[in-house]
């Protein structure tokens, strides 16, 4: 069985995942440092070993077929993409495209930064504007391309976007929310699975020189809220700038 059938936050939805970072092209400061396969269940060698396997499986021609017949079994109505790992070349996301389309009565979706490659640009769109297919922008705070000017709606850490109902506790998992799967057009905001908020922010205005103005205005709350963190912030012309 190469798919997984579902996890805490996902419910009963299956899944399908693949190694961490190596096959993550697109991948930004923010992924080096705070990607949750680096943390929990993630980092067991019979979950890496798996991974791997589901790697080689992907490369091999009979890879589709396969896919295709282990998602019907589980009858569910949507499919989650890369809990970890992400697109990694055009004939994986081709792959993926032939899938989703013998499976019209299942909705894929999923989120991906792999939007960043200017080779994988083109068969990730003719992907996400598949009828079935529900696939965002994956961004963080580190980023300074323009998922939107692309055509693309996101997932964001801690930013754009309507927050995560189940983040919020608002709905039991993503089978019982349906949200990311329903609707195209939308933008939603998680919460920082792992590691402290000060430190991504920090990590944003390394990478960036300073964010706009209601990260900043974040930052000046998170400072008064921890009065033990070293930090100076200012605002100028619409940017916040940190002093560490």
């Amino acid at each position: 069985m190469l798919i997984s059938r579902g996890n805490s936050k996902l419910g009963k939805l299956p899944s399908f995942s693949l190694p961490v970072i190596t096959t993550c092209p697109g991948k930004t400061a923010f992924c080096n440092l705070f990607c949750y396969g680096f943390k929990g269940m993630f980092i067991l060698p019979s979950v890496k070993d798996v991974n791997e396997r589901r790697l080689d499986a992907s490369l091999k021609s009979d890879f589709v077929p396969i896919i295709i017949k282990e998602i019907q079994k589980t009858r569910a109505p949507a499919f989650r993409l890369h809990v970890i790992g992400d697109f990694y070349m055009p004939e994986y996301i081709e792959k993926w495209n032939q899938i989703a389309t013998e499976l019209t009565e299942v909705a894929f979706f999923g989120s991906t930064r792999s939007w960043r490659c200017d080779y994988l640009i083109k068969p990730l769109e003719e992907f996400r504007d598949l009828p079935n297919v529900y696939m965002k922008a994956s961004i963080d705070a580190t980023d300074f391309l323009d998922p939107f000017s692309c055509g693309w709606r996101v997932w964001s850490i801690e930013g754009k976007g309507v927050p995560c109902p189940h983040d919020s506790k608002m709905v039991e998992d993503c089978l019982a929310c349906g949200r990311c799967w329903t609707h195209k057009d939308t933008d939603t905001s998680f919460r920082l699975r792992w590691g402290h908020q000060v430190t991504y922010l920090a990590l944003a205005f390394k990478e960036r020189g300073g964010i706009n103005k209601a990260m900043g205005r974040s930052i000046l709350s998170l400072h008064k809220r921890r009065k033990e963190v070293n930090i100076g912030t200012s605002l100028h012309n619409g940017k916040a700038y940190l002093r560490l």
